[in-house]
């Protein structure tokens, strides 16, 4: 692949669309300073994507448009394309040709084109990754940026080596990866939060989907029998309206006769209306006609006179009309007289004029012949000025090269001397340098054998660390463990007692005692209840609960006046009711002897009860049982055995009167007797919990201690082998340096022999060379004198025409004067000519138009003569019509007093007929009222149910509502809800193991099916008071309800399938994170293979270039963090020969060009660009390196292409092809090129000569 063209429109000082194309090969690209050459290559980093404009030479993108000149516009746009050929192997592409085009405009907006497609700047980075090409790469090589590498940091410098190992995809690849590891840990904990607040919000749905299931239920019922109950009610209405509608449909017939015969009275009586209306309508149009005409005969009179009027002032204009004629004919007249005379004095100036013009022409065409052999003499004094300049350019240089040759004459025998007695010291270095290595390997086998009983050691308290740390999160774990069961342990407790504090299960009566509400009656003494304290064993809870029963709440007295006090009291205030026990009134205690051994009494059941206790009598005569059928089995044996009440464990209960309570018990809400056992347990477990969290805590410090020491040991044991392996490594380094100096010493002695040799041979040319100088200088001393005379002949002759040029000219002048006046005459003479004819015409046109004027005014006034006669013959015709008219409205006036005269008869007899007609519609009105009265009820009852239903009350079956209101409603949700979460008492606490022996799902009711007829003849006899008592109370019942969130249902169904989702989400987002650091690993290990091995190549190459460049020295890359060789910095170790430099900074400018040289065509051994552009990189060398750096540049030319920006004649000459860069427009660039011919020994050039562009440059034809 090769640069075939560069395509520049707008940018920079490139105005035109400008083409250089490329060949493979040195292309040279020269100039004067100013012209435009680096313009080309920030060009080529532009459109491969230099996005700073500071490094583009400006200060933002829109800089690199062209600004305009003198004579050219600003450009609106900037563009630039790069075409690569023979690209399928390197970039992978099925193009063999590909072009990258990129294109700013004035507002910013910038575009990137592949192959005329737009496409990214990521699009353009990706396909040249690893190819060299970039606008970073090393195939950019600007004189300003050899400091830039070789002083920048040494993590800066690992673009241009990555670049060349091919890994700058991997980075890329890896950089992806870990945004991408970035972005699904982010996501992973977003899912596990909202995976966590999912979790909370199940829980909360799940009571509000019970509630909103109990309110479905209930409102299916309340709808359908509130349905059923308003249809009977609209059935009922709906007939009574049928009758009334009926009756009113008789007296509206009655009525409408009577106001038919009202309405035919009442048309008749209109029709006289309309006919007095119409007569007195007539009236008006008589008298409109009377006012119409006389108006107009008005008109036509006044019309008669203003003719007369118009015509008097037509006569008077017709007679100024005519005395204005006789006017202009005079100045006619006169104005002819004027231009016969201004005629002859202009033909007299005209022949005046040629003769002048004559006399200035043949002056001018003398001094056009001696300019012109003036202008001959001064380009030949250019020419041999020219000659001068490049003789004179030869003695220079003939100076120079004799200078330079002296110089070196004497400098390679002081060399000789020099070298002499280094190579003797040299010698004596090498055998010091031999006894050093064998030292220092020595001491390396050591270091590493100390370095490998370091590291074992640290491996095995690293072993140790890990076991201590295992122990140390498993105690940790434990004790959280605890923590966890201490605070639910501790809360409970806390809470049984708030209850116990509050006597929660007590009635309100019990309570008031219990909380001291009666101190003003029974002074300050203090109750409690006869179960605090009793030390019931948990098993039997439910049996002791069971036999106390309602006395579960009793509360001890001292004696029956206290208990007398405290139930007046509590009837007094109405507070409540109370159970009270009297100390001393008590029962035989129960027999403890001859009893079965299923039975025992109750008070064995509690350990702490003695006989003084309240709770002590009564449970006497009282039994505990575990064989239920067995007692009953005995008792049935044995009748006469007394007892108050036998129990079992699980509750079931035995009445001495025959009563026997079993079955399932539901756990209660507030058991008393559970809540002190409750209250110990809870007690104990607690106390044992904060034991075993104190001994938890305890072996935490000890391990905490153990782990502190272990972590000691193993920093310790890390710092040895730390130290060791410094150790080991300096004394690598050292044997390194050893056998680097011994390598060294030893190529310096062989090349300090060779360069003895070379140095004789040199010294004896330079002499020779020195001879052939000295002669080529003498002749050319004599061609310089030779040429100075010749030129002061030239400019003599050149004197004389300047004078006789400067005669000629003053003669010229006064010629072209001459003709000025008389050309000056002639034109006035051609103005005054000019407005006299203008002047004749305009008097000639107001002459045509006053007779035009006069005709117009003689026809008007015949016709204002015609229009007054006219006007006075109307108006007389109007007097008579005028006369006609008045006499027709008396007419019509008579008419229209008879036509009301019958008007009034007529309305006379309507009285009677009216009055029978309100009487009919009155009865009628009061019927209707009724009947919409009851149509009101029954549209009131259609628009509630339809209101409150959304349904057609005609469409309903009262019947079938009420047989179907005990269905389950149509889509209820199967959820897995509690049974007792369904029912309408809400969600109960029960004991967690007994509710997971409980189902957990509601059981569905069957609907009945379609009923019969005989199931809808029964429901005749429905009791609708009951009907609407159930319907009030379900309105009432579901008002109680609350809010009730109707979409709960489907929101916990979805919430539990969004949760099911999300923990997908979260396995598969795990997964993915397993996957990403797996192929994170594998970048790393493809890069490091990768890297390792092309820096070890470049190290050797670097090395090879420098000895090459500088003919000798040392040259080093190193890793600064060899553990790490893809993110450590690269040091560059440069020493040319002869000296020990620590630092690269010290370098000259020279020298620091040749090493980044040295380093340019070291990664171009490893990895070659398919073009190198270099930018004025030859600035700071002196020939003899030019000739190095060519001579090297030559080896590589066959894999790569190479343009070089230069002001050197020996890298010129080295080129293959040449471009010039000129400014023949000020601010333009424009390009020349030349292709050398090696065959021929020549330059093929473009018809434009390619001296006059890169004059001082270059030579015309380098050999």
């Amino acid at each position: 692949m090769h640069l075939k063209a560069l395509k520049l429109h707008g940018f920079k000082s490139f105005a035109d669309n400008t083409t250089l194309s490329f060949q493979p090969g040195v292309t040279a690209i020269v100039g004067p300073n100013g012209c435009g050459k680096s313009n080309i290559a920030d060009a080529i980093r532009w459109v491969l994507g230099e996005q700073s404009a500071k490094a583009l030479r400006g200060g933002k993108m829109q800089d690199v448009i062209f600004e305009g000149a003198d004579t050219r516009k600003p450009a609106q746009f900037s563009e630039v394309a790069l075409l690569l050929t023979d690209c399928e192997k390197q970039l992978g592409s099925e193009f063999h040709e590909i072009e990258i085009m990129r294109r700013v405009s004035r507002d910013g907006q910038g575009e990137y084109y592949f192959n005329g497609q737009p496409c990214r700047l990521k699009d353009i980075h990706k396909l040249f990754m690893d190819t060299g090409v970039g606008r970073t790469s090393y195939s950019i090589m600007a004189q300003g940026q050899i400091d830039q590498i070789l002083s920048s940091k040494p993590e800066e410098r690992r673009v241009v080596f990555e670049e060349a190992a091919g890994i700058t995809k991997y980075k890329s690849q890896r950089r992806e990866a870990m945004n991408k590891l970035a972005l699904t840990e982010q996501n992973l904990a977003r899912v596990s939060d909202v995976i966590n607040e999912v979790a909370r919000q199940i829980g909360s749905l799940k009571r509000q989907a019970a509630k909103a299931m109990r309110f479905k239920r209930l409102s299916f019922r309340l709808r359908h029998l509130a349905l059923a109950h308003g249809h009977h009610q609209w059935l009922g209405l709906s007939t009574t309206l049928a009758g009334l509608e009926g009756c009113v449909a008789g007296l509206r017939g009655d009525a409408e006769a009577r106001r038919s015969a009202l309405d035919e009275r009442t048309r008749a009586l209109d029709e006289q209306k309309a006919a007095r209306m119409a007569l007195t309508q007539r009236v008006q149009d008589s008298q409109q006609a009377v006012f119409d005409l006389r108006s107009q005969k008005e008109q036509a009179e006044n019309q008669s006179g203003l003719a007369q009027v118009k015509r008097t002032g037509l006569i008077e204009r017709l007679d100024a009309g005519k005395d204005d004629m006789a006017e202009l004919e005079m100045q006619l007249r006169e104005l002819a007289s004027q231009v016969d005379t201004g005629s002859q004095d202009k033909q007299m100036q005209l022949s005046l004029l040629g003769s002048s013009d004559a006399v200035f022409q043949d002056r001018n065409r003398e001094l056009a012949v001696l300019e012109g052999e003036l202008t001959r003499a001064e380009q030949q004094l250019s020419q041999e000025k020219f000659a001068l300049l490049q003789v004179e350019s030869t003695v220079a240089r003939l100076r120079t090269d004799s200078s330079g040759l002296e110089v070196d004459a004497r400098t390679s025998q002081n060399k000789y001397d020099q070298l002499s007695q280094d190579l003797a010291q040299l010698r004596s270095a090498v055998e010091g340098a031999a006894s050093a290595l064998a030292e220092a390997s020595q001491k390396v086998q050591e270091a590493r054998i100390e370095q490998s009983r370091s590291n074992n050691e640290a491996q095995a308290a690293q072993t140790a660390l890990q076991e201590a740390t295992h122990q140390f999160r498993e105690a940790q774990r434990r004790l959280q463990e605890i923590d966890r069961g201490l605070a639910q342990k501790t809360a409970r407790l806390k809470l049984l007692q708030q209850l116990q504090e509050k006597w929660e299960g007590f009635g309100e009566g019990a309570k008031a005692l219990l909380q001291g509400r009666f101190t003003a009656v029974l002074g300050e003494q203090k109750f409690i209840p006869i179960t605090q304290g009793l030390e019931v064993r948990p098993q039997y809870a439910k049996a002791v609960e069971a036999l106390l029963g309602a006395s579960v709440e009793a509360i001890a007295v001292s004696d029956l006046a206290t208990a007398q006090k405290i139930l007046g009291q509590l009837e007094a205030d109405q507070v409540g009711s109370v159970c009270l026990q009297v100390s001393g009134l008590t029962a035989a205690a129960a027999a403890a002897d001859g009893l079965p051994s299923f039975l025992s009494p109750a008070t064995a059941m509690v350990a702490n009860l003695d006989a003084a206790h309240p709770a002590a009598s009564v449970l006497s005569a009282c039994y505990l049982t575990d064989d239920l059928n067995g007692f009953l089995d005995f008792w049935r044996a044995n009748p006469a055995f007394s007892f108050l009440m036998v129990a079992t464990a699980k509750g079931d209960l035995v009445d001495r009167r025959g009563l026997i309570y079993g079955g399932h018990h539901k756990k209660p809400a507030n058991s008393i007797v559970q809540r002190e056992v409750d209250l110990r347990e809870t007690g104990k477990a607690v106390v044992a919990e904060q034991a075993a969290h104190d001994e938890q805590r305890a072996l935490i410090d000890r391990l905490n201690a153990v782990l502190a020491e272990a972590e000691a040991t193993l920093e310790q044991k890390r710092k040895d082998v730390l130290a060791a392996s410094q150790h080991a490594a300096a004394l690598h380094t050292e044997e390194k340096n050893a056998q680097r100096s011994l390598d060294d010493a030893s190529t310096r002695l062989q090349r300090m022999e060779n360069e003895l040799t070379n140095l004789k041979r040199d010294h004896d040319e330079a002499l020779a060379r020195l001879a052939k100088a000295q002669a080529q200088l003498a002749e050319v001393h004599a061609a310089v004198e030779a040429q100075k005379l010749k030129i002061t002949g030239v400019e003599t002759a050149i004197s004389e025409k300047r004078a006789d040029r400067d005669q000629k000219r003053e003669s010229l002048a006064q010629a072209r004067l001459e003709l000025a006046e008389r050309r000056q005459k002639v034109e006035v003479l051609d103005r005054g000519l000019t407005e006299m004819e203008r002047r004749r015409v305009q008097l000639a046109d107001l002459h045509d138009q006053r007779q035009i004027e006069i005709e117009t005014w003689g026809e008007q006034i015949a016709a204002l003569e015609q229009e007054g006669a006219g006007q006075r013959a109307r108006a007389e015709e109007i007097a008579v019509t005028l006369a006609v008219a008045q006499e027709n409205v008396e007419n019509s006036r008579r008419e229209l007093s008879a036509v009301e005269q019958e008007i009034n008869r007529v309305e006379s007899g309507l009285s009677t007929i009216r009055t029978e007609a309100e009487a009919a519609m009155t009865e009628l009105s009061r019927n209707e009222v009724k009947a919409a009265e009851t149509k009101a009820r029954v549209q009131f009852l259609t628009e509630e149910i339809n209101h409150e239903f959304q349904t057609d009350i005609a469409l309903l079956d009262w019947k079938k509502l009420l047989w179907h209101a005990d269905d389950e409603p149509e889509g209820m949700k199967d959820l897995d809800l509690d049974e007792e979460e369904t029912e309408e008492g809400g969600p109960k606490t029960e004991d967690p193991a007994a509710a997971e022996a409980k189902p957990k799902r509601r059981k569905k009711k069957e609907n009945k099916g379609d009923p019969t007829e005989a199931d809808l003849a029964a429901l005749e006899t429905a009791n609708w008071a009951e009907i609407k008592a159930e319907v009030d109370a379900l309105r009432q019942r579901i008002g109680t309800m609350g809010a009730v969130n109707l979409v709960a249902i489907e929101e916990y169904s979805e919430l539990k399938q969004r949760y099911e989702f999300l923990k997908t989400q979260s396995d598969d987002l795990t997964n993915a994170k397993a996957a990403l650091l797996k192929a994170i690993d594998d970048i790393n290990q493809t890069s490091l293979e990768q890297f390792k091995v092309t820096f070890e190549q470049i190290r050797k190459n670097f090395a090879y270039t420098f000895n090459i460049l500088f003919g000798g020295g040392r040259a080093e890359i190193d890793l600064v963090t060899a553990e790490d060789p893809l993110e450590s910095g690269i040091e560059i170790v440069a020493q040319p020969p002869g000296t020990k430099l620590k630092g690269i900074t010290l370098l000259s400018g020279g020298q620091k060009t040749l090493t980044a040289v040295a380093l340019l065509f070291a990664l171009y051994m490893v990895k070659p660009s398919p073009f190198c552009l270099l930018d004025e990189l030859d600035a700071p060398l002196d020939e003899s390196n030019i000739h190095r750096f060519t001579n090297l540049l030559k080896q590589f030319v066959k894999e790569s292409q190479f343009i070089i920006i230069t002001h050197n004649k020996s890298t010129v000459a080295a080129a293959d092809a040449l471009y010039g860069v000129t400014m023949q427009e000020r601010g333009v660039s424009k390009t020349v090129s030349m292709r050398f011919n090696a065959e021929r020994g020549e330059a093929e050039a473009l018809p434009t000569t390619i001296a006059d562009s890169v004059r001082g440059a270059a030579p015309q034809a380098p050999a």
